[in-house]
């Protein structure tokens, strides 16, 4: 059981890593006036709940949201912006 259990968080942790360089660079981007952040990277946020369940956002280095592979059990999730 531990077996999996590690197996299933090494393969969580691999997909997002995966994800965090697919996502586009902002260098390609035209340069404009810098915004300012919505958040401060690395903050984690619960987004919606269903049975218990919550899908998470993080925050990017760009200071956006984007949905995260993570999942949490609803009395133990960050709480919601």
């Amino acid at each position: 059981m531990l077996k999996t259990i590690s197996k299933f968080v090494l393969v969580a942790a691999v997909a997002a890593t995966a994800v965090s360089f697919s996502t586009p660079t902002y260098a390609k981007k035209a340069k404009k006036a810098a915004a300012p952040a919505t958040c401060v990277p690395p903050k984690h946020m619960t987004g919606t709940c269903t049975n218990g369940l919550c899908t998470m956002t993080f925050c990017g280095l760009d200071g956006k949201w984007y949905p995260s592979l993570m999942m949490c059990w609803e009395p133990v999730c960050p709480p919601k912006g």
